[in-house]
């Protein structure tokens, strides 16, 4: 997408909804079409940039249903200022209350995204800064911020460790810590570099052993909840009593 000069980009930015601020840039909605324009913060500071059409688009041709590719490049007066992507109606899973989510949904959705991430790695994609830029909602996970993902021989394992992480994190820091301690097998899943599908699966027959009855809403085992002082995974999420 071109733009004569900055005069001309600018005013098309008013017309757009600001989105929020990233460590790369800044993103806005255009709702009308579903676009997503992710302008760098070298725009905004006036410095030249030097991405290239090929490094921002090189992973764009793997077609999936879970990481979210730029679709094309931004110009102005001949400079790549940003890129835009599709729009995906969701949240960040740390804005997402894990009480209250559909345990056989988000495996459903573990499930598709992992067969993605084993796509991308035979790919030869080297997954970078995964960490809070997992989307969630309807039910399916999405990926943003691939920019600093990098091409060469990448095992599955590695490709999958944060995006297990961040999972097991949303499932348990700051809520279920001290249910997970107290059960070994638990603990050490939740520790070690065990697939969050399988730590789910594990963690969700513990729980609704516990509670007497099928835990498919973590809700559904709040009287469990403990909080603690110093939580590693930061959340922000509204508070809900609806967790039945």
């Amino acid at each position: 997408m071109n733009f004569i000069n900055r005069e001309h980009f600018d005013m098309f930015l008013k017309n757009l909804k600001f989105l929020g601020v990233g460590s790369q840039g800044v993103c806005y909605l255009d709702g009308k079409h579903k676009v997503v324009y992710k302008v760098f913060h070298t725009y905004f500071d006036k410095e030249k940039s030097d991405y290239r059409i090929q490094e921002i688009l090189r992973f764009s041709n793997i077609v999936n249903d879970t990481f979210i590719w730029p679709s094309d490049v931004i110009n102005v007066s001949g400079e790549i200022v940003g890129y835009t992507m599709p729009y995906v109606r969701a949240k960040s899973l740390y804005e997402n209350d894990p009480l209250l989510v559909d345990l056989n949904a988000l495996e459903r959705a573990s499930v598709k995204c992992t067969e993605d991430i084993e796509l991308v790695t035979n790919k030869g994609v080297a997954i970078y800064d995964l960490m809070y830029n997992i989307l969630y909602g309807n039910g399916k996970i999405n990926i943003i911020d691939t920019m600093e993902y990098g091409n060469g021989r990448v095992i599955l394992s590695k490709n999958m460790k944060t995006f297990d992480y961040e999972v097991k994190l949303f499932l348990v820091d700051n809520y279920f810590n001290e249910f997970v301690n107290e059960n070994k097998m638990l603990r050490e899943m939740y520790l070690s570099d065990t697939s969050a599908l399988e730590f789910l699966k594990l963690f969700r027959s513990k729980l609704s052993e516990y509670v007497g009855q099928d835990v498919d809403k973590l809700g559904k085992a709040k009287s469990l909840v403990k909080r603690n002082s110093k939580p590693k995974y930061i959340r922000y999420v509204e508070e809900n009593d609806k967790y039945e």
